[in-house]
């Protein structure tokens, strides 16, 4: 789902699109004529390698987060900024930046948690 930018609103505008297993949605608004705010709730489940056994396995993820998205480059200090060159609100990008930012991170499954317990 792609929105322009001008045609954001400055009022909550609701969104919700599913991918990869994980449901997206919150709300979003224009607050000046190139920053948007996304308000993010991601929740479902996601299937990871185990960065200990390389097996398969279930992560499920429920997060919620407050994202900017810049129309042009961003000259601030927050880190939470998408910029987008092309003066689109492309929802399906900021879906696939989010499940990648998950599976940047180490994810072990139950088995291989437990051992490091032991």
């Amino acid at each position: 789902m792609r929105v322009e930018f001008r045609k954001v609103s400055s009022t909550l505008t609701p969104f919700s699109l599913k991918k990869d297993g994980v449901e997206f949605s919150g709300d979003f608004k224009k607050l000046s004529s190139h920053m948007i705010q996304i308000n993010l709730k991601a929740d479902g489940k996601l299937l990871l390698e185990c960065d200990g056994c390389l097996e398969n396995f279930e992560l499920m993820v429920n997060e919620t987060s407050k994202l900017l998205v810049s129309d042009g480059v961003y000259d601030g200090d927050d880190m939470d900024v998408i910029e987008s060159f092309d003066s689109f609100l492309d929802f399906d990008k900021v879906a696939r930046s989010e499940l990648e930012s998950i599976r940047s991170d180490y994810h072990y499954c139950k088995n291989c948690k437990n051992n490091f317990k032991e």
